[in-house]
């Protein structure tokens, strides 16, 4: 039961991400799947409580993957060259109408994402921030508090297709060149310099595409 229930809502989230939570109903997924309307409200009370277990889902795989580079890297820039990467993994082929569709009809999975950013995604920052300083690689008069939830904020803006309108902005070259914007930002020259060492050799191995105008 608890890993039908597991393969449902990965699916769910998969087809959530490409089309949009409002464009996908119970029956699509009940037909994608391959099992009965029956059998999907017999684990999952409405579609509502379907989306937040999505969303759930989307935010610890992704928490996962963040905690282990995070930990394996071995400084604070080249943590944020690993986590470009899973944004990367994260954004690609997602459509920009589920961001939306979540704030304007589902507040309950809305508000757990929100609520996500404020307890996990803003410490990490934080922390990183803090690293990077404490190594010299960020600038020493960097403000901490104000920095991190402009990161968190500005990472958010890639989702805003009043900003960046999808048929004319490519979301992951946006998002690359908002981070690569923060990087320099924060950093120290000690910082800068190790920034481009990664970069020159992230774009040689197709990691970061696009950002230098590297073709792979």
């Amino acid at each position: 039961m608890i890993e039908q229930k597991q393969h449902i809502i990965k699916a769910s989230y998969n087809q959530f991400r490409q089309l949009g939570f409002k464009n996908v109903t119970m029956d699509d997924l009940a037909r994608q799947i391959g099992i009965s309307k029956k059998t999907l409200y017999e684990l999952f009370e409405n579609k509502d409580e379907l989306v937040l277990e999505s969303i759930k889902y989307m935010l610890e795989t992704n928490r996962a993957e963040t905690e282990a580079v995070l930990k394996s890297s071995k400084n604070a820039v080249e943590q944020l060259i690993n986590v470009i990467t899973i944004m990367e993994k994260m954004l690609r082929g997602l459509n920009l109408i589920s961001y939306m569709d979540l704030q304007r009809y589902y507040p309950t999975a809305y508000q757990y994402l929100e609520t996500f950013k404020r307890e996990h995604m803003l410490t990490d920052i934080i922390e990183n921030l803090k690293q990077g300083i404490a190594e010299g690689l960020y600038r020493s008069d960097v403000n901490v508090e104000v920095v991190s939830r402009f990161r968190l904020e500005s990472a958010m803006i890639v989702f805003h297709n009043n900003v960046y309108p999808q048929d004319k902005f490519n979301i992951i070259e946006v998002n690359n060149e908002l981070f690569v914007h923060y990087m320099y930002g924060i950093a120290s020259i000690k910082g800068h310099k190790l920034i481009n060492k990664y970069l020159n050799k992230e774009t040689e191995k197709c990691y970061i595409p696009n950002l230098f105008k590297v073709k792979c």
